[in-house]
């Protein structure tokens, strides 16, 4: 017995752990990261392009200055070059070198990286138009400009051990099945796996049931909708914020530092994430080496609240610090009501963090 196991049942377990469709899922991690990323990278270039031909015709002698967003832009195609490359050296046959929970982990962080830049791109095209228009009306609004385009830029986080590769800022989440999970009862002694065509033995006992060979692939998306649902709402409250500082820092310049706030508050929503995302990587394994479905279901469960309560609230803190930063610059005693909306909308993100936690390491 091995691990609750009989020796025919954990062989059995090796023998689909080593599947011969392990590597599809990290080629499909090195085509998620490369692909989105330069999507993001392309919205992000066109939408500054724009704002940057129009301000051009007015004051040219801003154009190299405000090719800044541009450049911020490209730059997010490159987090995901790196991603990819990485995951690509890693990527071989599958066997008992490269097995489907190695797949798993390289899928979900080529899916992060790109899913996450390619919300960057969006954040940093709204933030960049609307940063160049208002830099050609009001020169001192550039500092100001530069400081919302950092937060818009995603940080990678690479972790080689687990192959697992997260980032900042995102758009979409992707998920796929690594094989039909077909939840039976006693009754169901087989079903047909799509992906091979082989058949699935199911065991009567609940103990083998649920140590499946695909069970860390629940983990790993729980990992990766915790970074990634809450950086899309930190893109969404950056870029959406970013419009009302823009407009305002034309006729109130002096306030641009204090109306960066919200800008600030969004992007620490995408660190909650970043600190669910890290625990959940921590706590995800083969199925060899005891990762059931009761821990994937909880450890997914936990990254979804987290993910799905970040992304509220940066919805939360994008409208408000729109509406807030511009009433503040015709009447300067809102900045206080405006703050304290912006925490209430702040701790729905932190509500989901500390259950995630919870669910995570329970």
């Amino acid at each position: 017995m091995s691990g609750g196991l009989s020796t025919d049942d954990a062989n059995r377990l090796l023998s689909e752990e080593q599947a011969m469709y392990a590597p599809f899922f990290g080629s499909l991690g090195v085509s998620a990261a490369m692909m989105f990323t330069a999507a993001g990278s392309a919205y992000g270039t066109a939408k500054s392009g724009t704002g940057i031909s129009s301000m051009a015709v007015a004051r040219p002698d801003l154009v190299m200055k405000a090719i800044i967003p541009v450049v911020m832009a490209g730059i997010v195609a490159i987090y995901g070059l790196v991603v990819a490359v990485i995951i690509s050296g890693k990527v071989q046959e599958g066997g008992e070198g490269y097995t489907i929970n190695n797949g798993f982990s390289q899928f979900a962080g080529g899916t992060v990286c790109g899913l996450c830049g390619l919300g960057a791109g969006y954040a940093i095209g709204i933030a960049g138009d609307a940063g160049v228009r208002a830099l050609s009306q009001q020169p001192r609004f550039f500092v100001g400009m530069i400081l919302i385009l950092i937060f818009a830029e995603p940080k990678i986080v690479i972790d080689n051990d687990e192959h697992l590769m997260q980032n900042k800022i995102c758009y979409r989440w992707l998920s796929f099945c690594p094989q039909p999970l077909i939840f039976t009862d006693c009754l169901i002694s087989s079903v047909i796996d799509f992906a091979t065509g082989w058949s699935l033995k199911m065991s009567y006992d609940l103990a083998v049931a649920e140590r499946a060979a695909y069970a860390p692939f629940f983990g790993y998306m729980g990992a990766a909708s915790a970074q990634i649902f809450t950086v899309l709402g930190a893109a969404y409250g950056t870029a959406k914020s970013a419009v009302g500082i823009s407009s305002m820092g034309v006729m109130r310049p002096e306030l641009i530092m204090k109306s960066v706030i919200p800008v600030i508050m969004a992007g620490i929503i995408g660190i909650y994430g970043l600190v669910v995302a890290m625990v959940l990587k921590g706590k995800v394994t083969s199925a060899t080496d005891g990762y059931t479905l009761d821990k994937g279901f909880a450890h997914l469960a936990a990254g979804l609240t987290c993910g799905l309560c970040g992304l509220g609230a940066g919805y939360a803190i994008g409208i408000v610090g729109d509406a807030g930063v511009r009433g503040t610059a015709q009447q300067p005693r809102l900045f206080v009501g405006m703050i304290l909306i912006l925490i209430f909308s702040e701790v729905l993100g932190l509500y989901g963090m500390i259950v995630a936690l919870i669910l995570g390491t329970s």
